[in-house]
């Protein structure tokens, strides 16, 4: 071996470590590439418009629990039924997230952020219908005679939103002509949301600062502070909602 020269094994090392350092700074870069060429190939596939009608039929499932909400202020005494009816329509809501995640599955016309948006979409319009079924749950365990002014208070609030959101899902299929709608919508239920935040800052000031005249009241304190809690979160979930609905205007659909 010549001096300056090195071991044949070392260079052999040397040249296979430089030649990994070399695709794995490529290698990003081809990714990048490939998954714009992807994208661009998807535009012009067509697209699955199955998502339309599970979108629409989870937002009126949304409207019809809401509606049941709301019917509590004048058949409270029918809570039991509503509660059933409300545990179905949870149900069937469930149900149609799960449609819609196996619809994604086979659509190979959507790059995967695309389906995170519909995914993310449907997970929060269920959730709406969650938090209502979870509230009235929560009511039939109180010792009330009559529903309680908390919720009395909500449930227009959560049925128009409920309402809004429905409005804004039917406006998908024609975007373009109905994004001004869309886009009212969304503001609205943003309105909606402000006015809950108000509701619950009330709600939870009379409840934690009322005296308490007899020890058996206070259980049910607690748990009208939990419902409002969860109503709140509810409409929370609306906005949730109305952001991603947003976001498919902005993208030009789903």
């Amino acid at each position: 071996m010549k001096m300056g020269e090195m071991p044949s094994g070392f260079a052999a090392t040397r040249k296979r470590v430089e030649g990994e350092t070399k695709v794995q700074r490529v290698f990003p870069i081809t990714a990048m590439i490939f998954s714009s060429v992807l994208h661009k190939m998807t535009v012009f596939l067509p697209r699955e418009n199955k998502f339309f009608d599970l979108f629409e039929e989870l937002a009126d499932k949304a409207v019809e629990a809401a509606d049941l909400l709301v019917d509590l202020g004048t058949k409270y005494s029918k809570l039991p039924q509503i509660s059933e009816q409300l545990r179905m329509l949870e149900e069937d809501a469930d149900s149609i997230v799960h449609r819609v995640i196996q619809g994604l599955y086979y659509d190979h016309t959507r790059v995967t952020e695309e389906k995170g948006d519909i995914r993310y979409f449907a997970h929060n319009l269920d959730n709406v219908i969650d938090g209502i079924e979870k509230a009235v749950v929560r009511l039939s365990f109180a010792q009330k005679q009559e529903v309680p002014e908390s919720v009395t208070e909500f449930s227009p609030i959560i049925k128009e939103a409920s309402e809004e959101i429905r409005t804004a899902v039917h406006c998908l299929r024609n975007l373009k002509s109905e994004e001004n709608t869309l886009e009212a919508c969304c503001i609205r239920i943003n309105e909606l949301e402000n006015e809950a935040d108000k509701v619950n800052r009330k709600r939870l000031r009379i409840l934690m600062t009322a005296p308490v005249e007899d020890p058996n009241e206070l259980l049910d304190r607690l748990l009208l502070k939990e419902i409002v809690e969860i109503l709140e979160d509810t409409m929370d979930q609306c906005e949730d909602v109305a952001n991603i609905l947003e976001t498919f205007r902005l993208k030009g659909g789903i």
